[in-house]
């Protein structure tokens, strides 16, 4: 498992050079990440999930979520960053070894408010 979080550990931190990302192991085999800029204030912090750290699609998915939100935290948003927000992307359920949950999907931004607009 060591091994597993060491990956998603030199993945992460090569993918947010721009940051000072720190981690801290979590007794429950979570991994913390807090993400500083460079005067040392700290961004955003995320808790990763074991099956994040084995599954390469589950920790990509992450890494866009991360990136999404750092985008509306330094605000404003360009124009060229808009086509994060329209992607889908899937997350994690409260409960993942549960087979009755379905994963649930980020809704597309705008069209919730488009339909609510024409009611």
């Amino acid at each position: 498992m060591s091994s597993c979080r060491d990956t998603a550990i030199e993945h992460l931190s090569n993918l947010f050079t721009d940051y000072r990302p720190q981690f801290v192991g979590r007794p429950d085999g979570t991994l913390l990440i807090n993400l500083r800029n460079a005067s040392g204030k700290r961004l955003m912090s995320r808790v990763i999930q074991q099956e994040e750290q084995r599954n390469g699609v589950l920790l990509n998915n992450l890494v866009e979520r991360i990136r999404r939100d750092l985008m509306t935290i330094e605000g404003p948003l360009e124009e060229d960053n808009v086509d994060w927000f329209l992607k889908r992307i899937e997350l994690q359920t409260f409960v993942p070894v549960n087979p009755t949950h379905r994963p649930r999907k980020v809704v597309v931004a705008g069209s919730r408010l488009r339909a609510m607009a024409g009611k």
